[in-house]
């Protein structure tokens, strides 16, 4: 809009009315310096036309006259001072100036042919007053004005006549050119406007495109980082739909996982009620490309269809009659569809590419999410099964050790003692803090006070609890550090047993030695070995012999 302020076309008639004005403001300031410049040698009669002629040029400068008014007393002005000249001086004094003058004027800021009139009048004028004065009926007023010959006139008016058609034809033929070139210009002017006003519906409709892009834009940004805050597969998918369909304005939109082989889609989220009541619904995959569904699940790109668009297949759902325009998303982790968002609206049209560029990067960030949280769903399964292992685990280790050991310990006034049998009454009385070791009780520290105080702060129930951890931690330590031990000594018995099996290569000597070790390392009372080819039957005597031991 600004631009209207340069594109203007040109106003002849503002033009001619600034001209004529300002001509007057010129002899308004000037009239002044000529009067009294000429006061002296003026007639009477000519200081009264002067001062009368000066006294309508301010008036009609000063007052709100119209532009017709002005233009005409002016020219008459004009005219009546040459008129004067020629009749006070003859054809020797500036009169033909003037009326040369307002012959001019009248050409340029009149189109009525005043100046062709003013021209003919002012010739018959000059050919009147020539005769008059030669026929002696006419003189000049003024005195000093010498004697004028025919030859005189003659030679005055020709030039005049000369002078006053050169003027009218080259002003004339100026303001023709002139017209044509204003008539270009507001043609030029027009053109410009319509193109000003195409551009400014062109930058409109881009500014407006361009805030409905960044408007999808910081919702998408918005929609993707609540999708990602999502820790449930359920909770994400639910967002995801109803973000996408109250911030996007599409009447239904519906999310579907794909099985393994890719053949059937499950509908698993929605954002309409009817959409909602069809969730585990199954669709089948066509094996027809031209499906949008198919073809976007095949392709892994973006698919826009719409009732009125012939290029396209648009596949009506008996579901959602309102249905007008439908656009389907494939969501991709790592190249591979893992499922799709299927679009609906009720407009016609009402999905172009940008929009899918926008919407399909929304629909990548789901994907990813929708992957991240299963991945982080097996992880915690995952956990969870390698404690309830280790629970299992430690269970079964702790019970088989304190199945062989059962070491308990108090303390009393006479020192640290081992128990061997608990005294019922006395396990009621006190505080009783399990020992945990992965989640399972491996034990218990009972304390009681001294003195007729039998109660336990929550505070120091916290502390004994601490120390109960700890305890469990050292007491796994100590398993462990002797497990080590024992396999260390293990392994250097075997070490030593094949040092000492290998030291000979006569088989007898080996066997000998053999039964030797074994004899030493186990501390038995016999140790046989027993070299024979009937090696099923030594198979018979040896699954016997394990299940006799």
């Amino acid at each position: 809009m600004a631009n209207n302020t340069i594109l203007t076309a040109f106003d002849i008639k503002a033009w001619r009315e600034i001209f004529i004005l300002s001509i007057l403001r010129f002899a308004s300031v000037t009239g002044i310096v000529v009067i009294i410049g000429s006061f002296s040698t003026a007639t009477p009669l000519d200081r009264f036309l002067f001062i009368g002629f000066y006294l309508v040029v301010v008036a009609i400068t000063v007052l709100p006259v119209p532009y017709a008014l002005r233009a005409y007393v002016f020219l008459l002005i004009l005219f009546a001072v040459g008129v004067n000249s020629i009749i006070a001086w003859g054809p020797w004094l500036d009169g033909s100036i003037f009326l040369l003058t307002s012959i001019a004027m009248a050409s340029l800021i009149l189109d009525n042919r005043i100046d062709v009139i003013g021209l003919i009048l002012s010739i018959i004028f000059l050919i009147v007053l020539a005769v008059l004065n030669q026929l002696g009926s006419f003189e000049p007023i003024a005195e000093q004005s010498p004697v004028t010959k025919g030859v005189d006139w003659i030679g005055y008016i020709a030039n005049y006549v000369a002078s006053g058609i050169i003027t009218v034809i080259a002003i004339n033929q100026f303001k023709g050119a002139f017209t044509r070139v204003s008539d270009q210009m507001q043609i030029a002017y027009e053109a410009l406007k319509v193109e000003q006003v195409k551009l400014e519906d062109k930058v409109r409709e881009r500014t407006e495109e361009l805030e409905t892009r960044m408007t999808q834009l910081r919702y998408s940004a918005t929609t993707a980082r609540v999708v990602a805050e999502a820790r449930e597969i359920g909770e994400l998918m639910d967002t995801a739909v109803s973000l996408m369909s109250e911030r996007f304005g599409y009447y239904h939109i519906g999310l579907y996982v794909l099985d393994e082989p890719g053949k059937s889609a499950y509908l698993q989220a929605s954002a309409s009620e009817t959409g909602k009541s069809l969730i585990g619904q199954i669709l089948r995959l066509e094996a027809d490309r031209r499906n949008p569904i198919t073809s976007a699940v095949l392709n892994n790109r973006p698919i826009i269809s719409s009732d009125s668009d012939t290029a396209t297949t648009f596949v009506k759902d008996p579901n959602f009659p309102l249905t007008r325009s439908r656009m389907v998303l494939p969501l991709a982790v790592r190249s591979l569809v893992i499922g799709f968002l299927d679009l609906h609206s009720d407009q016609t049209k009402a999905f172009s590419p940008e929009d899918a560029e926008i919407l399909q990067t929304l629909a990548d960030l789901t994907a990813i999410s929708f992957d991240n949280v299963r991945l982080l769903d097996e992880t915690r399964y995952l956990l969870k099964q390698l404690e309830t292992n280790t629970s299992i685990q430690t269970q079964m280790t702790w019970s088989k050790l304190t199945t062989r050991h059962k070491p308990a310990y108090q303390y009393t006034p006479a020192g640290v003692r081992p128990i061997f049998s608990h005294d019922k009454r006395s396990s009621e009385e006190g505080l009783k803090i399990p020992i945990q070791l992965h989640g399972q009780a491996i034990g218990f520290i009972k304390l009681r006070r001294k003195g007729l105080v039998t109660t336990w702060s929550e505070r120091e129930q916290v502390l004994v609890e601490k120390i109960a951890v700890q305890v469990g931690l050292a007491l796994e330590n100590s398993r462990l550090v002797d497990e080590a031990q024992k396999n260390a000594l293990r392994n250097q018995m075997i070490a030593n047993f094949s040092s000492s099996v290998r030291e000979t290569l006569d088989i007898e000597a080996v066997i000998r030695t053999a039964t030797t070790e074994l004899r030493n390392v186990f501390d038995l009372k016999e140790a046989e070995i027993v070299i024979s080819a009937a090696s099923s039957n030594l198979n018979e005597q040896a699954s016997a012999s394990q299940r006799n031991s």
